[in-house]
This record gives C-alpha cells, sequence and structure tokens, in this order.
C-alpha cells in the first residue's frame, strides 16, 4: 500500500442514518454503493468543523486515507476511476500517479503538531521565518500554519479525555489558557463540550482513528 494512505476503511449501512464528522485534517477517497447504483467516487474535503452527512438504506461505502498535506489531483483521479471502471481493491495501485506529499510540508505539519507552544516556535524550530512558514503551508494545504496548529491541539485534548483526569488538567496540559478557553474550542471545532464528547462513544471511537496529530 501507498506510504501516502494512513488507512483503508469500509462500512456497510443497511439502514440510513445521520453521523458527525469530526475534522480529522485528513481528506479521504471514498466510493459510495447504494443499492444495485454505480459506484460514486469522491474527495472529502478538509473540514474546518463538524459536519453532518446523511447515509442512505443499503449503503457500502469505503475510504482510504490520506495523510495530512496530500497533494491531490483530485478531477484526473475521479475521472480515471469512473473511466477505467477500477474496482476498491485495485485502488491502492493506482492512486501514487495523482497523490503527492511534498517533504518540506510533511516536517512542517509534523512540527504544528508537535510539542510547540505558539507557530513563532514551529517557525524557530523549522529553521524558517514565520511568513515563509505560512506562505508555505498555505499554498500546499489551503489552511494557514494556525488553523494545524489549532486542530493538533483540540484533537489531542480530545483524545485524552477520560474519567480520571479533569478537565481542568487537560486544558493546562494541552496550552489552553483556561478551561473555558478549551471549552470554547472544542465547540468551534466539534460543536461539542468535552463533556459531551466523554459521553458519546461514537465520537472517542472516530477520534481514535488514525488522523492529524
Amino acid at each position: 500500500m501507498s506510504d501516502n494512505i494512513l488507512s483503508v476503511w469500509h462500512s456497510r449501512c443497511e439502514v440510513g442514518f445521520s453521523a458527525a464528522i469530526l475534522p480529522d485534517g485528513c481528506r479521504d477517497l471514498i466510493v459510495k454503493i447504494v443499492g444495485n447504483e454505480k459506484p460514486a467516487w469522491y474527495v472529502s474535503p478538509l473540514f474546518d468543523r463538524s459536519e453532518s452527512i446523511d447515509i442512505e438504506d443499503n449503503s457500502n461505502i469505503a475510504g482510504f486515507r490520506f495523510r495530512p498535506g496530500i497533494k491531490i489531483k483530485e478531477s484526473e483521479l475521479i475521472s480515471h476511476l469512473t473511466s477505467k471502471e477500477i474496482l476498491v481493491d485495485e485502488v491502492t495501485e493506482i492512486l501514487d500517479d495523482f497523490i503527492r506529499l511534498d517533504s518540506s510540508t510533511e516536517e512542517a505539519l509534523g512540527c504544528l503538531a508537535s510539542d510547540i507552544i505558539s507557530i513563532k516556535q514551529a517557525s524557530v524550530r523549522l529553521g524558517v521565518n514565520v511568513r515563509t512558514l505560512q506562505r508555505l503551508i498555505l499554498n500546499k494545504t489551503g489552511r494557514t500554519p494556525g488553523y494545524w496548529f489549532q486542530l493538533a491541539r483540540v484533537r489531542k485534548a480530545a483524545k485524552s479525555l477520560n474519567s480520571t483526569m479533569s478537565l481542568a488538567d487537560v486544558s493546562e496540559i494541552y496550552g489552553f489558557s483556561d478551561q473555558s478557553h478549551m471549552n470554547r474550542e472544542f465547540q468551534r471545532w466539534f460543536k461539542s463540550t468535552p463533556t459531551e464528547i466523554l459521553n458519546t462513544p461514537e465520537l472517542i471511537e472516530q477520534l481514535s482513528d488514525t488522523g492529524y496529530c
């Protein structure tokens, strides 16, 4: 399997439902087959906040999760998959022709998801000035360094939630100014409070999947 693919997932839904999708910094190539219809291929967007999606009855869905920061020749990829009628099991063999992760982007995103406490610190660690880092990340990912820094922080905090650690401790560990600040960031990114996340197994399971941070 390509090094640019973090995971491959499958879902079978006999009864339709609505699901909340949390932002994870990744884009997925997804194929959905509803009943006897032809496969529908699409690439998921880079989410800025939690989004609700509807799944139809009798749906088979498979996804290929790409590394954060990946560049995708999206229209060419979808056209190739559709015109060649490529099977799901054959997709990994052709993906590297349509996706690419620049090494400088990968390094910068890795730094922004590390133990840094500011964009300035990230730029120093990477050996570039803040403006250069901003241009690089925005050009390669369509998002600012602040987007990636804040997403990594809130996801790490959410993944650490448990019944034994206080929310005040979590907020301090992950660099929020206080618990109220962390609550606001959870609402912004996940449309849920830390307590709601902790009490929703589906969201906890989603946070445990591969993603940014």
